[in-house]
C-alpha cells in the first residue's frame, strides 16, 4: 500500500448487480485519504459513463466522472484517435452513443473496422449487416471478451466473450485489438497527465484474468478479491480487509 495511485474495478468488486459491495464506500473514502490519486476503470460497456455514475449514485456510493472510466468510452478514444472514422458497431445503444460522441460513423457499408461490446440482446441477426457490409482490409476491434461477470443475486451472467466468439467465427477473423482488460490501456487513459509510473498504481478487483493481469501487464501491483485463494498473488477474501491494509 505504498502506492501513490489505487484503482478499483466496478464489477464483483465495488458492486454485484445493483447492490453495492459491504462497507464499499468506507473502503473508497478511506483510500481518497491514504492515496493521492482513486480511480475506477470497468470492461462494462453496455452503459456511458454517466450511466455507470447515476448507477453508483443509486447505491449511494460516491464516484465522480472524472474517476471513472470504462471500455466503451476507451474504444470510443481508440478509434478516434487511430483514424476509425466508419465503422460496424455490434453493441447496446449507449455503447453506440460513446462511439459517436467522438465524430465517428457507425451507419456505413463500408466500415474500416468491426467493433464489439457487450449486448444482453445479441442475437444472430446482429451478425447479418456485418457480413452483408463490404469488409476489406478492416480491423476486428473488441471492447473486451470477458467469458462471464457477476450479475445480481450472485448469477453468473455471460459476458462480450461468446459475443466476439460469433463475430470472429461469422467473419472468420480473429480480434485484431483488445481495447478493455487486461490490456492496460484504460490505465493509461485514466492517469494520462498525471505523471504517475506504473510502480505507483495499485490495481484492486475481483478477476485474476482481467484485473491482475492488467496490472501485471502495466507493471503495476494488485490486490484479487477472491475467497478461494487459487492463484499466486496478493489476495484478500473481501473488499472491506482493504480497511486494515490502508
Amino acid at each position: 500500500m505504498n502506492n501513490r495511485c489505487i484503482v478499483f474495478d466496478l464489477d464483483g468488486t465495488i458492486y454485484f448487480g445493483n447492490r453495492p459491495a459491504y462497507k464499499a464506500n468506507e473502503v473508497i473514502h478511506k483510500a481518497k485519504e491514504v492515496f493521492k490519486h482513486v480511480f475506477f476503470v470497468t470492461n462494462n460497456s453496455a452503459k456511458t459513463r454517466e450511466e455507470l455514475i447515476e448507477k453508483l449514485k443509486s447505491m449511494d456510493v460516491d464516484v465522480s466522472l472524472d474517476e471513472l472510466i470504462n471500455s466503451g468510452f476507451a474504444v470510443a478514444k481508440y478509434l478516434a484517435e487511430n483514424g476509425y472514422n466508419d465503422v460496424h458497431c455490434i453493441g447496446t445503444d449507449s455503447f453506440k452513443t460513446e462511439i459517436k460522441s467522438f465524430g465517428i460513423n457507425i451507419d456505413t457499408v463500408e466500415p474500416k473496422a468491426v467493433v464489439v461490446g457487450y449486448d444482453p440482446d445479441f442475437s444472430l441477426k446482429d451478425l447479418t449487416g456485418i457480413l452483408n457490409s463490404k469488409l476489406d482490409d478492416f480491423k476486428l476491434i473488441i471492447a473486451n471478451r470477458e467469458r462471464n461477470y457477476p450479475g445480481k443475486d450472485g448469477i453468473i451472467m455471460p459476458g462480450a466473450g461468446p459475443i466476439v466468439s460469433a463475430v470472429e467465427n461469422a467473419l472468420n477473423k480473429k480480434t485484431d485489438v483488445i481495447v478493455g482488460k487486461p490490456n492496460p490501456l484504460m490505465l493509461e487513459l485514466i492517469t494520462e497527465g498525471l505523471n504517475l509510473k506504473p510502480q505507483d498504481i495499485c490495481v484492486v478487483g475481483d478477476s485474476y484474468e482481467s484485473d491482475v493481469m492488467m496490472a501485471e501487464a502495466y507493471g503495476s501491483s494488485s490486490v484479487l478479491i477472491d475467497k478461494s485463494k487459487s492463484h499466486n498473488c496478493f489476495t484478500v477474501e473481501k473488499l472491506a480487509d482493504l480497511l486494515e491494509l490502508f
